[in-house]
């Protein structure tokens, strides 16, 4: 076998085709640089390559997918294939764009213009690749049944998803109605939506709070459950339509403030207590310091 130095350099850029299939890509991309310094045959490819395997080991940085959806439009390569997969050049720096906003949109805060932009984003995916497979699913994460519009559909529940836990803070029943469509969508990729589908109950379901008698909606966001004995005189009349307490007598419903107005208060007389004994254990430490002292100097 020849040694490294006297490779020319189509014989480096096949040893570089050979790692991609092997998913070697930093170690390809060297021996496309290599080829490169040699003057392959195979610039245009090598230098196309070399993008590609960098996105495989940089899949989060929306930068990265930019620079190579200008670098492959710009390119004199129409179609390569990269390991098992065939890839159309123009298609793939489409998906990379889609890709960059994709991995923009998911980096900002939870809002309903972040929902909004995800809804927008589903469809560019749906218009622009439709039914097609996503190559760069394929090549990133093996995912060979990945298309446009099943991309679209996840976009789509996320974006309930989203503006539901949104919603859900001024007003439960529309952020029950959002995460009911991210139940939706989810089934469509054949998800179960069990957890949207959960939450689209609890947002939705109405109690009264045993300390302050106020309605409440929205369990575990506007209410909670928390721990207490119930004696059955305290129990409520079955005809009550809003429940101050489950049925099980050992706890009891209460809103946010008054949950967290009890907690709070509970942290404060916790901390003074706290505070209290440090300072005693203290005054404790300084009166046995005197005492050891005096005894040595007794003696």
């Amino acid at each position: 076998m020849a040694f490294g130095l006297f490779k020319n350099g189509d014989e480096l850029f096949t040893e570089g085709v050979d790692l991609i299939k092997r998913k070697e890509y930093k170690k390809a991309t060297k021996q496309f640089h290599k080829a490169l310094d040699k003057e392959t045959s195979n610039e245009d490819l090598s230098r196309l390559y070399i993008i590609i395997c960098d996105l495989c080991d940089n899949d989060n940085d929306a930068a990265e997918f930019i620079n190579a959806a200008e670098k492959i439009n710009s390119s004199n390569v129409k179609r390569f294939q990269f390991g098992l997969t065939e890839v159309d050049s123009k298609e793939f720096a489409l998906e990379c764009t889609l890709m960059a906003e994709e991995i923009e949109i998911a980096g900002r805060p939870d809002s309903m213009e972040k929902g909004k932009a995800l809804k927008e984003l589903a469809q560019k995916y749906q218009m622009n690749v439709g039914n097609k497979p996503l190559k760069i699913n394929e090549i990133l994460k093996g995912e060979t049944s990945s298309t446009g519009i099943s991309e679209a559909l996840v976009l789509q529940a996320t974006a309930y998803e989203t503006m539901g836990m949104v919603a859900v803070m001024s007003d439960p029943k529309k952020g029950a109605e959002y995460m009911q469509m991210a139940y939706n969508f989810r089934r469509q990729i054949g998800d179960s939506g069990e957890k949207d589908m959960n939450m689209m109950k609890g947002f939705s379901r109405s109690v009264k709070c045993w300390l302050c008698g106020r309605t409440v909606t929205g369990e575990g966001i506007h209410f909670v459950t928390t721990s207490s004995d119930v004696a059955p005189v305290f129990k409520e009349d079955g005809s009550v339509i809003l429940k101050s307490s489950p049925e099980d007598n050992h706890s009891i419903y209460m809103c946010k403030p008054c949950y967290s107005a009890i907690s709070n208060r509970s942290d404060q007389i916790s901390r003074a207590y706290y505070d209290k004994a440090m300072e005693e254990m203290h005054r404790m430490e300084m009166r046995l310091e005197a005492e050891i002292a005096a005894v040595r100097y007794s003696k």
